[in-house]
């Protein structure tokens, strides 16, 4: 287990430093307890590698505790502080925005604890979702693809869907929503405002729905305010043709921990949390606050 140990280390330090660091240029070393320390590359000798500080101090750094080294510039250095970027863009809370997960990362969260989803990057471009409560009912499965139009725009097309999976009702119709959707988001990923646009293609046994109540319209927007912190916004907006339309969401916070491990994809992952106040036409001005939490990987 120890020889295994020893080679998982170290394939991890050689793909960490498999990029060419240049001498004189700035960078943010991360280490595996998640602190960073930020320096000109010197040189590397005997396994470590020589920094000039922020101090104006050289100091060497081991190889084998580094997870991570990124370009240093003035996006994510404010202050003397390394600002990692938004460990969570893909979503805000329930909506999604335009911005894709990579090949071979995702994450996994849930509401209370109680509804359970998770999300994996099939590529760059594509990914797959599922979600779930405790007991089996409702069921979401979701599929996303996503595409950078140009810069700080990009768009998604995705398909949504909500029912009874596993039957758990025993009634003869398990589908609840059929939802395919586009989403168009503008700005960075610190910085961004999303709208979304779906139309419910689901079939109801009581009657018709006029084609205007099928729409199902969304608006997001997160700003990063902190190295820790960031505010969102999202609302949604249904049944649009009714006397009484149906509106829904609110604003709320969330906060970032990055994970460095070597198991975790290029070394990092993350754990995010974050409460809502949430509001709806439904609840005659009530506001549910909601809590939620999830892992990247």
């Amino acid at each position: 287990m120890k020889f295994f140990s020893l080679i998982l280390t170290f394939l991890f330090c050689s793909s960490v430093f498999a990029q060419d660091l240049l001498k004189d240029k700035k960078y943010i070393f991360e280490f595996r307890d998640g602190t960073t320390i930020i320096g000109n590359y010197l040189y590397s000798k005997e396994g470590n590698i020589w920094i000039k500080d922020l101090l104006n101090d050289e100091v060497y750094l081991p190889r084998v505790m580094v997870a991570q080294v990124h370009e240093a510039n003035e996006n994510n250095i404010v202050n003397g502080e390394y600002w990692f970027p938004n460990l969570h863009d893909t979503r805000y809370f329930f909506s999604p925005s335009a911005f894709g997960l990579d090949e071979g990362e995702g994450y996994y969260g849930h509401s209370y604890w109680f509804l359970w989803q998770m999300q994996y990057g099939i590529s760059d471009d594509l990914s797959v979702g599922f979600g779930t409560t405790f007991i089996g009912l409702p069921t979401s499965l979701n599929v996303k693809y996503c595409q950078e139009l140009k810069k700080n725009l990009n768009a998604a097309f995705g398909y949504f869907w909500v029912g009874d999976l596993f039957n758990v009702t025993g009634g003869d119709e398990n589908s609840f929503v059929n939802l395919p959707y586009t989403v168009l988001t503008t700005g960075s990923k610190e910085k961004n405002l999303s709208l979304g646009f779906g139309y419910n293609l689901q079939e109801i046994s009581n009657g018709d729905i006029d084609a205007i109540d099928r729409l199902a319209l969304n608006v997001g927007g997160v700003t990063r305010t902190s190295r820790r912190f960031s505010l969102i916004f999202e609302a949604w907006l249904l049944n649009i043709g009714s006397d009484e339309p149906i509106a829904l969401g609110g604003p709320g916070v969330r906060y970032y921990r990055k994970i460095n491990r070597v198991s975790a994809k290029n070394g990092a992952g993350a754990k995010t949390f974050d409460i809502q106040l949430f509001m709806s036409s439904l609840l005659d001005g009530a506001i549910i606050p909601m809590f939620g939490a999830s892992q990247r990987f």
